[in-house]
């Protein structure tokens, strides 16, 4: 949890397309299985190095689909009598579709890792600017939890004692970010900053 989880991946994941779902690197993601292209899927995936990228459609029909997802790695997986499951997926990079090498029963499309930008390195120090926003998430997240929102069990001692900028705005986006729009929006912004600058506008408006 202390360091953006970009492994080694495929060149080529299948795809569940979920509305309003993000996984963003790190995260953990449960999911019920219901659908028989998902299942049948999940078979797949789970013979097959047991990774599967999560994206929202742009459209009902899911023909379109953003083209920023997340990867993520089936932790656990818990097959239940009527031929559904129970699974937790493991964020671990973002990525960028580049083509499509099937469409049906399930999508299976050709990715790119997307790392993030402007992280620190282990020997420097954070800037002032970056230094106060911290501090400014840190208050935000007490905010929430002032107002009777129930946070997820260790969530306040992660996010004291991960150092990496980059792995806390994940941790928090993923979290307490309600919208799916702005969670996309954050899972896209590969510069570090920039998204640090947007997670905290986007929890303002959360609070307002």
């Amino acid at each position: 949890m202390h360091e953006e989880n970009i492994q080694d991946l495929p060149g080529r994941l299948p795809v569940m397309v979920l509305p309003g779902v993000t996984l963003f690197p790190n995260a953990l993601l449960p999911l019920f299985i219901f659908e028989p292209r998902y299942q049948a899927m999940l078979e797949d995936a789970l013979n097959n190095g047991r990774m599967l990228a999560v994206a929202m459609p742009r459209d009902q029909e899911e023909e379109l689909t953003e083209p920023v997802a997340g990867a993520g790695l089936v932790r656990a997986c818990i097959r239940n009598s009527d031929g559904t499951s129970n699974l937790i997926l493991q964020g671990v990079s973002r990525v960028r579709f580049t083509e499509w090498e099937q469409r049906e029963p399930y999508r299976i499309a050709r990715i790119k890792s997307l790392p993030s930008l402007g992280g620190l390195h282990a020997d420097e120090e954070e800037s002032p600017e970056t230094a106060l926003q911290l501090t400014q998430l840190h208050a935000l997240c007490s905010r929430f939890k002032e107002q009777g929102i129930e946070l997820p069990a260790q969530f306040e001692s992660y996010l004291s004692q991960i150092t990496n900028v980059g792995v806390i705005t994940d941790l928090v986006a993923s979290t307490l970010i309600v919208d799916p729009a702005v969670r996309q929006e954050l899972l896209e912004e590969l510069d570090i900053p920039k998204r640090l600058t947007r997670l905290l506008s986007g929890l303002r408006e959360q609070l307002a």
